[in-house]
């Protein structure tokens, strides 16, 4: 019998992440309930850092879709998909309807994800202002 282990779902999430990030449809969708889940958890001050990087991922992931940002090797924006997909997952390590306590396995991943991937979530970061900069009149 498997162990419901953090590592367990998130490695089935990584399974499903190549295929949904060549499909729009299904990006799509994903971004979507990614946005519509960090949109219900805004009013908590204890979930505001963990739904500015959520909130990160999904402008990278549209970035990356559309063309604009391609500074990311795909193994990382796998990643990426792969822990948007577990955020929005109602049913992971730790079901999100715990109160108090369903959001930690999703923070550990978002932990995880930026440990992994710090380097090309800054490179991100310092584009995505630079584009700010140069869209300001």
């Amino acid at each position: 019998m498997e162990r419901h282990t953090i590592g367990n779902y998130f490695n089935r999430m990584k399974n499903k992440a190549s295929d949904i990030l060549e499909d729009h449809k299904r990006s799509d969708e994903l971004i979507l309930n990614a946005e519509k889940k960090t949109a219900s958890a805004e009013g908590s001050s204890t979930l505001r850092e963990l739904t500015a990087q959520v909130k990160g991922l999904i402008r990278m992931m549209k970035h990356y879709r559309d063309g604009s940002y391609r500074n990311i090797s795909k193994k990382s924006m796998l990643l990426i998909v792969a822990a948007l997909l577990y955020f929005v997952s109602p049913i992971d390590a730790v079901p999100d309807f715990i109160v108090g306590i369903g959001l930690l396995d999703d923070a550990a991943v978002l932990a995880f994800l930026y440990k992994t991937i710090k380097r090309e979530i800054e490179q991100y970061r310092e584009w995505e202002e630079e584009m700010l900069v140069k869209s300001t009149p």
